[in-house]
């Protein structure tokens, strides 16, 4: 196909490679020229393909990569920050030693990488300048029609491509790695940081709550101090109180020493002076809340037997409903739990000591007995109509016989007491003695509003036509009581027992009886019909039979039989009052 003896001058393209002229002894005419031009363009064009498909490639592996991290970190951050938080240290041991390991394989493989060249392609040398051998080897034996020395010649140049392209995907590979390496250790880092920031705040938040409650501690010894001050203050009147007495006694023992009656002693066989000390100690002394030791009253029989079974808790059958007694009596508030006066109310006590029992004279002249704690026990026979009495405390007193008529008792408390034959009915006014008037009312009311009764023992006590807004009976004993037309809106007698109380009249707005233990089938019916139209409905409540089983089991009930009667309730079928359930259509 060629002459003989012609020669022929091949320019292979420059670009990376430079330009190399063979001489070949076969010419190549022009048709086998273009032929060999368009096989050059096909290469050409399928090497720009692979080229292409090798970048779809690297994008296809890095999206993979991405979303393998996706799936892996957020994962990770959601259901191990606890772990990452605590473990960081191995976290970050076992990342840095991925990358001691990724280094150590990368120095390895550019330290031998002619051996594994020369394992995996047979070639040792991949430099650009050795492309050109095999490809000038090629176009001459194909322009001497050799065909296995062509054959050979292009399996080497393949071989040197196939090197060359695979160390360029393998580097490139490994610097994707380690940037990607690098980058999921910052990431990493920055989500170690912040799981240390967050588990830094809940420690920091726990401490801040520890503070607050130092603070709050802090505060409450604080507001003791405040009132222990107040306190000091206040109590600097107990020597006037304490004089006042004495003088009370020297002019009681003279009345007696003039053959008076002790019977006949009383507030206007006081000198001018010492009633006016009297009236004068009250408008001084102030109310104000003071230090009172934990579950030591002596008035408290329960809490006294308490307080001695807790020295032999070995003797109780059960004694786990004694801790539980002990746990509510032991955790009591250190100050009282609102101010009171006991200076007034030792005046109180004083003057009813020694047989002085009307107050009404010094009340028209000013003397004020809000607050005061009365301290004594029995407060027998007591006359204290018209008498300012708000917020005054008259517990664990056993009041006999007492007069309370047209009084001021707002939020006052009678509670844990015995209240017999007293009276706290309003005034009518022709009852009102001088030098008080009723100024054309037919009754001086007595305001109770909020008064407190509990777990008291009411026998015989008349509340007729008092004011009285949300009174408390909870968990008393309300017998014989008399409640003719009194005001007692938002009353409240939870888990109290009635016995035979006259509600003639009354105002029972939203009254409360939940629990509490009547002795008559009917109660409910005869209470709407006694009382005032419209303020009582029975058909809220409902009545179920109850053992007398059950009726001992009330706190009040020993206490119960030694104060009323038995034959109002012995023998008797009990009722207990609960509310009708509210049913849905």
């Amino acid at each position: 196909m060629f002459p003989p003896e012609q020669g022929v001058t091949v320019d292979l393209p420059s670009g990376h490679f430079g330009t190399t002229r063979l001489e070949t002894e076969d010419p190549i005419d022009g048709g086998e020229q273009g032929a060999a031009s368009g096989d050059d363009r096909r290469r050409s064009t399928a090497m720009t393909g692979g080229a292409s498909q090798g970048r779809r490639f690297h994008g296809g592996s890095a999206m993979i990569v991405f979303v393998l991290g996706v799936a892996c970190g957020i994962p990770a951050a959601i259901f191990m920050p606890g772990f990452l938080s605590e473990h960081g240290s191995v976290v970050l041991g076992i990342v840095l030693g991925a990358l001691l390991f990724v280094t150590v394989v990368l120095s390895l493989v550019f330290v031998f990488r002619q051996p594994l060249w020369r394992c995996l392609f047979q070639r040792t040398e991949i430099e650009v300048t050795r492309f050109a051998g095999p490809l000038a080897d090629v176009a001459r034996f194909a322009a001497g029609q050799k065909v296995e020395e062509a054959t050979n010649a292009a399996r080497d140049f393949a071989e040197i491509v196939l090197a060359r392209y695979a160390w360029v995907s393998t580097r490139r590979w490994l610097i994707a790695s380690i940037t990607g390496l690098i980058a999921a250790m910052a990431a990493l880092a920055g989500s170690a940081l912040l799981f240390e920031q967050n588990k830094l705040l809940r420690a920091q938040s726990g401490l801040l709550t520890e503070q607050n409650q130092r603070i709050d501690i802090q505060n409450a010894l604080i507001d003791t101090q405040i009132q222990l001050a107040e306190a000091e203050r206040s109590a600097q009147i107990g020597p006037e109180v304490v004089e006042i007495g004495a003088l009370i006694g020297a002019e009681r023992q003279t009345f007696l020493d003039g053959g008076g009656n002790i019977e006949n002693f009383g507030l206007f066989n006081l000198s001018s002076s010492t009633r006016g000390r009297i009236i004068a100690a009250s408008l001084v002394a102030r109310p104000y809340r003071y230090l009172a030791p934990s579950n030591a009253n002596p008035r408290d029989a329960e809490g006294l037997i308490v307080t001695a079974l807790a020295q032999r808790r070995d003797a109780l059958a059960d004694p786990s409903e004694f801790d539980s007694q002990q746990q509510v009596r032991t955790d009591t508030k250190r100050l009282v739990d609102r101010p009171v006066s006991p200076e007034r109310g030792d005046l109180l006590t004083m003057m009813s000591a020694n047989s002085i029992l009307d107050t009404e004279a010094l009340t028209f002249l000013g003397a004020d007995f809000s607050f005061a704690e009365f301290r004594r026990e029995l407060a027998g026979g007591l006359s204290m109509r018209h008498a300012r009495l708000a917020y005054a405390d008259f517990s664990w007193t056993r009041m006999v016989g007492s007069q309370f008529g047209a009084a001021q008792l707002d939020l006052a408390r009678i509670e844990n007491a015995v209240v017999r034959g007293t009276n706290f009915s309003s005034l009518p006014a022709d009852e009102v003695a001088e030098p008080f008037s009723a100024d054309g009312f037919d009754y001086l009311p007595t305001r109770m509003t909020g008064v407190s009764f509990r777990n008291s023992i009411i026998y015989n006590t008349a509340f007729a036509r008092i004011q009285a807004i949300a009174p408390l009976f909870d968990g008393a004993v309300v017998a014989m009581a008399d409640f003719t037309g009194a005001s007692i809106a938002a009353s409240s007698f939870r888990n109290a027992i009635i016995i035979e109380s006259n509600f003639e009249g009354a105002s029972l707005l939203s009254m409360e009886l939940e629990g509490a233990i009547v002795f008559d089938q009917t109660f409910l019916e005869k209470l709407k019909q006694a009382a005032a139209p419209g303020t009582f409905v029975a058909e809220r409540w409902q009545l179920t039979p109850i053992s007398a089983g059950e009726v001992a089991d009330h706190p009040l009930h020993n206490e119960m039989t030694v104060q009323v009667p038995e034959s109002a309730y012995v023998g008797i079928q009990a009722w207990r009052i609960s509310r009708v359930e509210q049913t849905s259509d």
